[in-house]
């Protein structure tokens, strides 16, 4: 828990002096403290190594509240993919209920860590031989239009849910790119091991 995210979860739970709430105003208060203390480190670790880890532990806490603040946990979180990934979606999403939420999550996954798979697709069409020894870096800057092409092709051969197809076939070129190296060097061995069995 980053120290932002303590300081909401205190601050929303202190009780002015004089007030004298009842057991019913206490809860709600500490749902919602509870809510935007996860929401801040989710937030905050959008791009870094340990998102799963963040987002697996405070995913209950932002799930099992109300659709609105999904919705705006949610927008919040579009807001810094595009700072982090400069990514944004070519059309507003909608998130009016659970399954659409539901579905910005899976999406969030996917971009964020849940993406082993797909990239394994990708890579064993490319064949640039063991992956644990490519310069992966070098190998994807000198072969972008080789790589997105690719990935295309994937998204045809593996269909996949709406918001992660948009992602996948409408980031412009060097974003992608960025996003596909990351990705792969963070998930290197784990994408050879699905290439070879």
């Amino acid at each position: 828990m980053s120290e932002r995210s303590q300081e909401e979860l205190l601050s929303v739970m202190v009780e002015p002096p004089g007030t004298d709430a009842d057991e019913f105003e206490i809860e709600q208060r500490f749902d919602k403290a509870i809510y935007e203390s996860s929401k801040i480190d989710v937030i905050d670790h959008v791009g870094h190594e340990d998102f799963k880890y963040v987002w697996l532990n405070s995913k209950d806490d932002i799930q099992f509240t109300s659709i609105k603040r999904q919705a705006i946990f949610a927008e919040q979180i579009l807001d810094k993919i595009v700072e982090v990934y400069d990514f944004r979606f070519p059309v507003n999403i909608s998130l009016e209920n659970q399954y659409e939420i539901d579905d910005f999550y899976e999406f969030l996954e996917f971009l964020e860590y849940n993406n082993t798979i797909f990239l394994s697709y990708v890579w064993k069409i490319l064949k640039p031989g063991n992956l644990l020894k490519l310069d992966v870096e070098k190998y994807c800057e000198k072969n972008p239009k080789k790589i997105i092409g690719e990935v295309e092709e994937q998204v045809d051969v593996h269909p996949q849910p709406d918001l992660i197809k948009t992602f996948l076939t409408s980031c412009y070129k060097e974003a992608f790119i960025n996003w596909f190296i990351q990705k792969t060097k963070r998930n290197l061995f784990n994408i050879q091991v699905e290439i070879i069995t």
